[in-house]
């Protein structure tokens, strides 16, 4: 990471894109049009996530839950291929520190005219809710979660139960 002298090298304009519960579909960015929501910042490129989620959160009122995960995703053009491509590249939470809050933009490959796509996530993330289950709190009709399991085999299984009418030992009870 090179060290940028923030009082000697100009900032540059970072094109943020921000929605709730989601990232901004790949298609909605094109060369004439990108998606509404905008947030314009001036920033280095040794700007780490937590910093660009900090302002993100005076401005977005949703980043500022205390459940909130401020997913980034970078966005860039391919010039050879004349379309856009989009890479994750951190998360910062707010409850609880991530090593990749410390990622700046630089470490990321960003480049300058590159957008940065970010969802806001409000409550806990999905493998929580995932753990829970597999703890054996009950959901529903099935404690974990999914069915039991059944055989289709038919009976045709080599298993040592009397009950099976083909393959295995046959019945006795006639």
């Amino acid at each position: 990471m090179s060290n940028v002298d923030r009082e000697k090298v100009c900032p540059f304009l970072l094109r943020i894109f921000t929605r709730k519960g989601a990232h901004n579909q790949l298609s909605a960015y094109t060369v004439n049009e990108v998606p509404q929501d905008e947030l314009a910042i001036y920033t280095w490129k040794n700007a780490t996530l937590e910093e660009i989620a900090q302002l993100i959160e005076q401005v977005v009122p949703d980043a500022r839950d205390p459940d909130a995960r401020i997913s980034f995703r970078l966005v860039y053009l391919d010039q050879h291929r004349g379309k856009y491509f989009a890479r994750d590249i951190g998360r910062v939470v707010s409850a609880k520190p991530t090593k990749e809050q410390k990622k700046t933009l630089e470490e990321c490959k960003f480049v300058i005219g590159d957008y940065l796509d970010v969802a806001v996530f409000i409550g806990p993330p999905p493998s929580v809710m995932r753990d829970q289950r597999s703890r054996g709190r009950d959901f529903g009709r099935f404690s974990s979660g999914r069915p039991p399991r059944r055989s289709f085999d038919r009976g045709y299984s080599n298993n040592n139960n009397n009950n099976s009418r083909f393959g295995g030992r046959p019945r006795r009870d006639y």
